[in-house]
């Protein structure tokens, strides 16, 4: 074994056996925790001053942290303000679906109620031609009649 390692082995107080448990020092920090580090091959002196710790301190104030929540808050206010109030529904929108021609009134009301219950449907549908509107009734009735 010696000619295999030479002298570069560990010796004396620093030295393990085979039969040695996996050597792990338990610290307890001052807040109560206990802190597991393994340190294998770490020699103690007992005249040598105790290890310091360094110390985090965690600042509140982080310039990309109050930039980053700034950001966000910006973003979820214009998102609020592009969906527009959800409620609305044109003032008009009878009178529009009303005048499509070969539809029955039946279907017209079913896609008006529909409407209402879909104010955005309402809004862009309001925004349409006379001959897209129909399409869209048409699929409409088409796909629940």
């Amino acid at each position: 074994m010696a000619s295999i390692y030479g002298t570069m082995g560990a010796k004396g107080q620093n030295a393990r056996s085979g039969n040695d448990v996996i050597s792990i020092d338990l610290e307890e920090e001052e807040n109560g925790e206990v802190n597991t580090s393994p340190n294998v091959g770490e020699s103690f002196d007992p005249k040598a001053p105790p290890k310091k710790k360094a110390k985090v301190k965690h600042v509140v104030d982080d310039p990309l942290v109050i930039t980053l929540k700034d950001g966000f808050k910006f973003v979820a206010e214009a998102i609020v303000k592009s969906s527009g109030d959800d409620d609305d529904i044109p003032d008009n929108l009878w009178d529009v679906i009303s005048t499509l021609p070969d539809f029955d009134e039946e279907h017209l009301a079913h896609y008006y109620a529909h409407l209402v219950d879909n104010p955005k449907t309402a809004r862009a549908f309001m925004k349409l031609t006379q001959i897209n509107n129909s399409v869209w009734v048409s699929r409409y009735v088409k796909k629940n009649f």
